[in-house]
């Protein structure tokens, strides 16, 4: 059995420039925007066809890469330094909190290929979730409303509503409880 990694994208050459050509802005005329500057971003992701609530708030130092696969309810957040790679669609409802350093990854490898092709499935993120700092959300997972994911959680497999999760795999620790 011969090895052979893939060592380029299975694109085409148009989504490669549009691409790139976002990659670009993502790197300066987004990177380069004042703190305070929230609608500023939000109209450079629409642009490039992310479908995203005005509300919305992306930290400058957020990576968003294929924006047009982004949608965003109203009054979500994403925080400083957080990667967010829409390989495949990536939907995040309303009222959601993505913390610092936090990836979504809609996107892998096939490891049982010789070519480690690409292959992608969507993350959906409902309404009223927290995803704490430096934590892992990875492709075809679907977060459950009202869910929290602990810091620093790898989550491999789809989060019941109202549950908070936590750990490398991330696993059940308790149901989550709004006191009046």
């Amino acid at each position: 059995m011969s090895y052979t990694p893939t060592q380029t994208t299975p694109f085409g050459i148009v989504y490669k420039l549009k691409s790139r050509f976002w990659g670009l802005t993502n790197a300066t005329l987004f990177r380069w925007s004042f703190f305070f500057m929230r609608k500023y971003r939000v109209a450079i992701l629409k642009l490039f066809g992310a479908k995203i609530d005005w509300s919305c708030s992306i930290d400058r130092t957020a990576t968003v890469i294929d924006p047009w696969n982004l949608s965003m309810g109203r009054m979500s957040s994403i925080g400083e330094y957080a990667c967010i790679r829409c390989r495949g669609k990536i939907s995040i409802g309303k009222n959601c909190c993505i913390g610092r350093d936090v990836y979504l990854l809609s996107a892998s490898h096939d490891i049982s290929s010789p070519t480690f092709d690409m292959i992608s499935a969507p993350i959906s993120i409902e309404d009223n979730v927290w995803i704490a700092p430096r934590s892992t959300i990875g492709k075809g997972v679907t977060i459950g409303e009202g869910a929290v994911i602990a810091a620093e959680a790898n989550v491999i497999k789809d989060v019941e509503p109202w549950t908070v999760v936590g750990g490398n795999p991330a696993k059940p620790i308790k149901k989550r409880v709004i006191l009046d």
